[in-house]
Parts: structure tokens; C-alpha cells; sequence
């Protein structure tokens, strides 16, 4: 006769308990030392693909001094004269020392080196855009990492809720108020959580690892991450941001550097109807006698012998190169109009497609932004009352346990898409952030 006012105490006891453990809040540990700036910080410095288009914008930068610089200096040696009965070069009868010079137009070396230094600048444009790409990885698998962390915690949550809905079904099925049908329902249930929980655990390792490999390291380093929401509302200006990316984004600077490249071609390319020089300057020294005959004029018959060494002379010579099949640089410079008006046919498909890339942005942020505030002022009051009720009226035999297992099940969905909305809020900035180009919510490193 005493067993109904106990089960009435435990299932007090256990309804109250339920009602906490609904309220409580998921949240992460406090100890966690990685922030999002340290973990951004970390990828743009030791990603490795960041770091190889920074050395090729190095190996660029380094080329144009290079490719400015004068033709090398040329120093001969020759042996002349040399007996078909020998092959010894020291019996040769002259020796000859030259060194020459080609000079190029310098009008051509100007047009030169600032096509390399064009070439360099959209290397280091693409450095840039790397950065930034990196940067906004790293950012949304941040964001992936802390939902999948969150997922976790909220559904430990919910099987903790379950497994006390479970002792109240088998506490209401020993009063005979409801069938063992529910109690069977209620440890199925919790069972099927349990696996849900083991595929949430997958998750986290997987985003975890992703994180590592954006940061450089290796996937099973271990670290935790501190919870950060930085976006502020959107209330962006979208002619404001347009034109930020219009101005800075990487991929158009790049692209506006690869017009300047293409420009530089084409003067390059009408530059080449000018001649180049070349000065050479030589020693000769001939060891063959000289021999000179003098006919006498009173006696013809006679003459004179005159034998000495001949003297070193010096020789001089300067070259000029005419360009003259015309044929040959009309097509160069028509190659290099039409390679011109194809960069910027680029850059201005560039502009439109970072403008769209804006626009989508800002609509998807404020969409999510929407999410956010549906979850909060509406949904999430709303699970939690009908969640409460269905205990309470499942206590009292008023309803039966599908009701209050669709109302925990209602109200873990609706705590995980608060948080996912809010995610998902973070990641479109972020994407606002990398259509724009530069980062707008972050300090610290900057791509």
C-alpha cells in the first residue's frame, strides 16, 4: 500500500529533474587555449600552400633584374694560321684577343622589366588570394569543428533527458498507469542515441583533423578550441562592399596586373622594329715575318727585300641589327593586341563575378542572421514549453509516451539549429568576407 506514495516521490523527483536538465545550456570547457585568431594566425603562417605561391612570388620578384640587364659580355681567344702539318694551337702564326658587346634597344629592356615586374605583382596577388582562401578555410572548419563539439554535447544531453524519461515510464508502468510498451520505447530510444552519439564522435574527429591539416600540422595533434561568434549583425552597406572588392580583392588585382602585363606586351612587341647594337673590340699578333718588295725605278728588273716582325694591331668593329622582315612583328603585335583585349575582357568578368559573389553573400548572411532570431525569440521558447507540458501531462497519464518523446526529440532539434544557425551565420560571413577579399571581422594576421 506504500509503493504508490514512493512512486509518486520518485516521479516528483524525476519530473523535476527532467524539467532542470531541459533548461540547462549546453556549453564547451572553459579550458580551451586555442582562439579563433591563434588558429587563423597559424594557417595563413605554416600552410603549406600559402607558402609555395609566396616563394614563386619571391622567385618572380628576383627574375626582374635579371631579365633588364644587358646581354653577357663576350671574351675570344683565337689561334690563326696554325700548319696542316700540326695541330698544336701554340705553333698558330697570329693570336687574336676580342671582347664585344650587344647592346639591346633599352627602350625594349624598359618594356621587358616591367612586364616581370607586372608578372611578379600577379604572383603576389595570387599570394594574397591564398591567403585569403586560406584564411576563410580555416574559419568555416573552425566553425564545423564547434558545431560538431556542440552536436555532441547536446546530444548527451538528450540522452541524459531520455534515460530519465526511461526510469519515469518504468516507475508509471509498475502503477499501472502505462503499458511496458513505453518503457520498451523509452530504452530502444536511448539505445539509438547512444549510436547517434558514436557518429556525432566521428564527426568532431574528422572536422578536428581538418583543422589540423589547414593549420599545417599534423590530423592527430591535439588541441581545443575556445567558442567564438565575432560576426556582427549584417548591417553592411552592399554598394560599400562592392566597391571594397572592386578596389582590393586579390583575384581582381591580380587580374588588373595581367591587363598591365598584356599593355607592357604590346609596346614590347612595337619596340622590337628597333635595331640593336653590338661594339666588338680585338687584339691581333702575328708572328709571321713581314715581307715587302720595293722595285727599283731606274732598273725594273731590280728590287728590294725588306724583312721585319709585323706590329700588334687593334680592331674595331660596331654591328647594328636591322629588324626587316616586318611580316614577322606585325604578327607579334597582333598577337599581342589580341592578348591584351583578352585581359581585359578577364578583369571586367572578374569585377561582375565579384560583385554577384558580394550580393549572394550578404543575402545568405542576412537570411542566416533571420535563422537566428526565428531559433531564439520563437522556436526554442516554443520546444521548451510543449516539451514541459508533454511531461507533465505524460506524468499524470494524460498522454502517451510518443507525445513526449516527438517533445524531447523537438526540443534537441531546435538547440541544434540555434547553434547551427549561428554557425551557419559565421560561415557566410566569412564567405562575405573572402567574396570582398580581406577580412572583416578579424584582427591580428591579415592575408
Amino acid at each position: 500500500m506504500n509503493s504508490f506514495p514512493k512512486a509518486g516521490i520518485a516521479r516528483a523527483l524525476i519530473v523535476g529533474s527532467i524539467m532542470f536538465t531541459a533548461n540547462l545550456q549546453p556549453v564547451l570547457a572553459e579550458d580551451q587555449p586555442m582562439t579563433l585568431q591563434e588558429i587563423v594566425n597559424t594557417a595563413i603562417n605554416n600552410n603549406p600552400a600559402v607558402t609555395e605561391i609566396q616563394k614563386k612570388w619571391e622567385e618572380k620578384s628576383s627574375r626582374i633584374p635579371a631579365v633588364t640587364a644587358q646581354p653577357n659580355l663576350k671574351v675570344g681567344f683565337m689561334k690563326d694560321d696554325i700548319p696542316t702539318s700540326s695541330l698544336n694551337p701554340g705553333k698558330g702564326m697570329m693570336t687574336e684577343f676580342s671582347i664585344s658587346q650587344e647592346f639591346m634597344n633599352s627602350s625594349k629592356l624598359r618594356a621587358m622589366g616591367k612586364m616581370a615586374a607586372s608578372e611578379a605583382n600577379m604572383t603576389k596577388a595570387s599570394w594574397n588570394e591564398k591567403q585569403v582562401e586560406i584564411y576563410a578555410q580555416a574559419k568555416q572548419a573552425y566553425y564545423d569543428y564547434l558545431y560538431s563539439k556542440q552536436a555532441l554535447v547536446i546530444g548527451k544531453e538528450s540522452q541524459q533527458l531520455m534515460g530519465q524519461l526511461a526510469k519515469l515510464a518504468q516507475i508509471n508502468y509498475s502503477t499501472g498507469m502505462v503499458p511496458l510498451q513505453d518503457t520498451l520505447k523509452a530504452q530502444t530510444e536511448f539505445s539509438q542515441m547512444t549510436s547517434d552519439l558514436l557518429n556525432m564522435a566521428s564527426m568532431e574527429a574528422v572536422a578536428k583533423a581538418k583543422l589540423n591539416n589547414l593549420m599545417g600540422r599534423s590530423t592527430n595533434t591535439s588541441f581545443e578550441v575556445k567558442e567564438e561568434f565575432m560576426a556582427p549583425p549584417p548591417n553592411f552597406d552592399l554598394d560599400s562592399l562592392i566597391k571594397t572588392a572592386a578596389e582590393g580583392k586579390p583575384s581582381v588585382v591580380g587580374m588588373r596586373y595581367g591587363v598591365e602585363m598584356a599593355q607592357n606586351g604590346v609596346e614590347l612587341a612595337k619596340k622590337q622594329k628597333l635595331p640593336d647594337f653590338e661594339v666588338s673590340l680585338g687584339y691581333k699578333k702575328n708572328k709571321e715575318p713581314m715581307v715587302e718588295s720595293e722595285v727599283d725605278p731606274m732598273d725594273p728588273m731590280k728590287t728590294t727585300i725588306m724583312l721585319g716582325d709585323r706590329k700588334p694591331t687593334w680592331k674595331i668593329e660596331v654591328m647594328a641589327m636591322f629588324p626587316i622582315w616586318q611580316g614577322k612583328n606585325k604578327a607579334e603585335i597582333k598577337s599581342a593586341e589580341a592578348g591584351l583585349e583578352a585581359s581585359q575582357a578577364a578583369l571586367q568578368n572578374m569585377k561582375n563575378m565579384t560583385e554577384l559573389d558580394v550580393q549572394m553573400a550578404l543575402t545568405e548572411a542576412q537570411a542566416s542572421w533571420r535563422q537566428i532570431e526565428l531559433y531564439k525569440n520563437t522556436l526554442i521558447p516554443q520546444a521548451e514549453q510543449t516539451y514541459q507540458a508533454a511531461v507533465i501531462s505524460y506524468t499524470n497519464g494524460k498522454v502517451d509516451f510518443m507525445t513526449v518523446l516527438e517533445g524531447v526529440n523537438t526540443l534537441r532539434n531546435a538547440k541544434l539549429g540555434l547553434y547551427k544557425a549561428k554557425v551557419d551565420y559565421e560561415k557566410a560571413a566569412v564567405n562575405l568576407e573572402k567574396a570582398v577579399g580581406k577580412p572583416l571581422f578579424t584582427s591580428g594576421t591579415q592575408p
